[in-house]
């Protein structure tokens, strides 16, 4: 007699097995906190979310939910480098705060070269935090095309002075010594400026000028331009007011801005890291949003920038803080 052949049944009864123990834990895992769920879940095999159809037509799909840090957080839980207090405490130095950057700001400290107030570590402010990067919208080139048009002195450095004031002169040396970024940048040797690669988050987004070699244009900073037109969107201005503030004071203001976002926003670390601002980028988002320009003789470009809007009480600008130490 020949044994009944049963391997069949054998798998089948496995496969099944296995199917329950995996709907067993697809239901644990639904179950668990945010931060110890896995970091990616097929909605196919998340109980709590409908199951796609894979014969839909293309036009059924859907823009991509943007989770930037939630996967990192669940794999790393409550870990400390993804720690997000509340934006209503977070102080001007929570907001740029890193390890490096601590360090050289007590080596200057140290040395008496640069005095900070306790208001710095300490929020007093009542406004609330911009919004975060991830719902800005980005300029088109023809917004900045349109400014240039219409300013064709700037620069992503800001106006140079011998074109406002309509110096024509065939001496290229004349030139260099323009009080202007750009002109300062140029006596730079491109051999001996920094690499940003080495170089810590703070230093590449607060002191771009470190690393500028002058490669580049105006017309081409879309980044630079729709990054300085998130933040101006989201400020007050008054029309009369006893202070004005410079393009060059704003554009610390945002730089601060942005090194707050790679702090909060570590997932997008290295193309926060590539956005280097200047007084031309926000000229040109002030510009678009139809500000008034207020351009002075020594070229610096002036708003009436109301002093109690969130990007001026709650994110520093570091050169207000400079004795003789800070180099930018």
């Amino acid at each position: 007699m020949t044994q009944p052949f049963t391997s069949d049944n054998h798998s089948a009864q496995k496969l099944s097995g296995q199917g329950r123990r995996v709907e067993d834990n697809v239901e644990q895992l639904s179950q668990l906190a945010d931060n110890a769920q896995p970091a990616i879940v097929h909605p196919n095999f998340d109980p709590r979310q409908t199951a796609l159809d894979p014969a839909r037509p293309l036009t059924d799909i859907p823009e991509p939910a943007r989770r930037v840090n939630s996967q990192l957080r669940r794999l790393y839980g409550s870990a400390k480098g993804f720690y997000q207090p509340k934006e209503d405490g977070l102080s001007k130095w929570k907001l740029v705060a890193s390890e490096s950057f601590a360090d050289y700001l007590g080596f200057l400290t140290a040395a008496q070269l640069i005095s900070i107030p306790d208001s710095f570590y300490h929020n007093h402010s009542e406004q609330p935090l911009l919004a975060s990067l991830d719902t800005m919208t980005l300029l088109d080139m023809a917004d900045i095309g349109q400014v240039i048009q219409k300013y064709p002195q700037l620069t992503r450095y800001g106006f140079a002075t011998d074109h406002l004031n309509n110096k024509k002169t065939t001496d290229v040396k004349a030139n260099d010594t323009s009080v202007s970024l750009r002109s300062i940048i140029k006596r730079h040797n491109t051999d001996e400026l920094l690499n940003s690669i080495y170089a810590d988050d703070w230093q590449v987004i607060l002191q771009p000028e470190q690393f500028e070699s002058g490669v580049g244009s105006l017309a081409t900073d879309i980044m630079a331009c729709s990054v300085a037109l998130h933040v101006l969107k989201q400020c007050a201005t008054r029309k009369s007011i006893n202070r004005s503030y410079s393009a060059e004071q704003i554009c610390q203001h945002v730089r601060s801005y942005v090194l707050s976002q790679v702090c909060r926003t570590p997932a997008l670390r290295y193309q926060y890291r590539h956005i280097r601002l200047f007084a031309g980028h926000i000229i040109v988002a002030a510009q678009h949003l139809g500000w008034e320009l207020q351009i002075a003789d020594d070229g610096q470009c002036y708003f009436n920038l109301s002093s109690r809007c969130g990007l001026l009480t709650r994110y520093a600008n570091m050169q207000d803080y400079a004795i003789n130490g800070w180099s930018s």
